[in-house]
């Protein structure tokens, strides 16, 4: 049986007023003690086993589609860390509380929208981010200063926790309580669940019985034919691993992280190099800078001028992307060149200065950026990756600045969580928008207005296939533009345009109503949108 690690002993809270600490002092930390094993308790397992029960019952035969399933499962877990720390009489923290609502927050994008491709598996990722991150500080305060190395391992234990947490719950369940006392008497909550099992197999077959509706719906939950029973049970089995890892952490007060002590990471424990090791690095870095910059004056001043031999597409394609990994490059080479540091040399303005030297050309090199983000948007108009691009960019640009704040003050430890919440904050927002909506109605205005410009000569076409690849939230842009996105092609010829061929993909997609747990609110308005077109 897998052996849950040591939790560490929380350190007392004073009531005096605490003293202001240094900017190149290590923050408090909830891991300066190891203590013994949590006490073994029921209430964690069976949180998990709700959990993931629940989430079966949510997903089963639904297609792996997703939508108000989301909201109810993020909701349900919360509920149940809320009712467990007010039971305790414990009180979440500031940071597990809000990334709990960030999680929420993502929920509801599942609910609302029906966002392109990429934008549900960031969101996606996001949400399981939010989750095992606050999970893993629900009940410890600290991540507000947490360095960038200290929430990697958080992030790190979270995950590898996913996997075996679960096991770990059982071997803290209180299995000798199920065996009662000596007299051989139930407890309380095994005699519960035996009367309970019958109530709801007499009652739930006498309604199921009375409505074909509800006898279909609770068919569907769980199917218990042989076919079936196994992938039913693996399903289980995995929902229950998946909650059992969140619950561990969260409902046991585990240690956030197994990597070391806080004050192991390098920015907080600093480096063997002076500042001619590492300044003769970065004040290369910003000359280069400097350098490429100055290529770039000509198209700067110009606004629209490329360089000999490029298109628009190739202008754009080889230096947009290129220019975020320059950023997301520089920003590690920051953080790496500071924690390799000496503390001394950390705190002299010469240090500070030539992180200045670094990050105020490379704002420009940005600027570049968006000026190639903004030709290739006049020359193509919109497409999924634009929008992200544009979300991408504007986050990197908030946390190079706060990143340079941080470095001018010394206090680099309060630069991850920021940082974390602005790169939610930015795909949120870049959700809200309506992504699919926005694209459509923008391509189609193009085409629709005859947009010409310095950028192209002749006017966009809106590709009606690509539209609907957008989700459900383009699809009323769509059928209210069909006579423009459509072709009309002859009777004798075979046309993938044609008016049926698009209004029968459109009623295959959206024309049906979706199971109630994966209701959708694009959905709904793009099933009402195609349900008066005819093929």
């Amino acid at each position: 049986m897998t052996q849950p690690e040591p939790v560490p002993h929380l350190p007392s809270v004073s009531t005096s007023a605490p003293a202001e600490m240094h900017p190149l002092t290590p923050a408090p930390t909830w891991d300066a003690a190891p203590r013994p094993r949590p006490e073994r308790a029921a209430w964690p397992a069976v949180s998990a086993a709700v959990a993931g029960v629940s989430a079966h019952l949510l997903t089963v035969r639904t297609g792996g589609q997703v939508g108000l399933n989301v909201v109810i499962w993020v909701t349900l877990w919360g509920g149940l860390l809320l009712w467990s720390a007010r039971q305790r009489g414990e009180k979440p923290t500031r940071e597990g509380l809000t990334l709990l609502g960030v999680a929420l927050a993502f929920a509801l994008t599942f609910a609302v929208w029906d966002a392109p491709g990429e934008f549900q598996f960031l969101n996606a990722l996001a949400l399981l981010l939010a989750l095992v991150l606050g999970a893993g500080v629900w009940r410890h305060a600290g991540l507000a200063t947490a360095a960038t190395g200290r929430m990697t391992g958080m992030v790190f234990t979270g995950g590898s926790r996913l996997f075996y947490g679960s096991f770990a719950l059982l071997e803290r369940f209180p299995w000798g309580r199920l065996r009662g006392a000596k007299s051989g008497r139930a407890t309380p909550w095994l005699t519960g669940l035996l009367l309970t099992v019958p109530v709801l197999l007499v009652f739930g077959g006498l309604l199921a019985g009375a409505d074909s509706g509800f006898a279909d719906l609770i068919s569907g939950l769980w199917r218990w034919n042989p076919e079936n029973l196994i992938q039913s049970l693996f399903t289980v089995l995995v929902w229950l691993a998946f909650a059992g890892g969140l619950a561990y952490p969260a409902l046991m007060a585990l240690s956030p992280t197994l990597l070391g002590t806080a004050t192991d990471t390098p920015e907080e424990r600093g480096g063997r190099l002076g500042l001619i090791e590492t300044g003769m690095p970065l004040l290369a870095l910003g000359a280069l800078f400097l350098v490429f910059l100055f290529t770039q004056l000509p198209y700067f001043l110009s606004g629209i001028t490329l360089p000999d031999g490029f298109t628009f597409a190739e202008y754009v394609r080889r230096g947009f992307s290129e220019l975020l990994w320059v950023a997301f490059l520089t920003l590690g080479l920051l953080l790496a060149a500071y924690g390799l540091t000496r503390p001394e040399v950390r705190a002299q303005a010469t240090y500070r200065l030539l992180n200045l030297a670094v990050l105020l050309p490379l704002a420009l090199v940005l600027v570049s950026a968006a000026n190639r983000w903004r030709l290739y948007t006049l020359a193509y108009g919109l497409s999924e990756i634009r929008v992200l691009g544009a979300a991408l960019l504007v986050w990197l640009v908030l946390a190079l600045a706060w990143l340079g704040v941080c470095l001018w003050r010394g206090t680099l430890r309060r630069f991850a969580y920021p940082a974390l919440l602005g790169g939610f904050g930015a795909l949120l927002i870049a959700t809200l928008i309506n992504p699919g909506a926005l694209i459509a109605r923008v391509n189609v205005g193009r085409e629709l207005a005859a947009v010409t410009n310095v950028t192209r000569s002749t006017p966009q076409q809106a590709n009606v296939w690509t539209l609907i690849q957008l989700g459900a939230d383009a699809v009323p842009t769509v059928v209210a533009n069909l006579d423009t996105l459509i072709l009309y092609c002859a009777s004798n010829e075979v046309c993938l345009d044609s008016p049926a061929a698009v209004v029968k993909r459109l009623k295959a997609d959206y024309g049906q109503s979706r199971d109630p747990r994966v209701w959708n609110l694009s959905q709904e308005r793009a099933r009402r949108a195609v349900l008066g077109l005819r093929e």
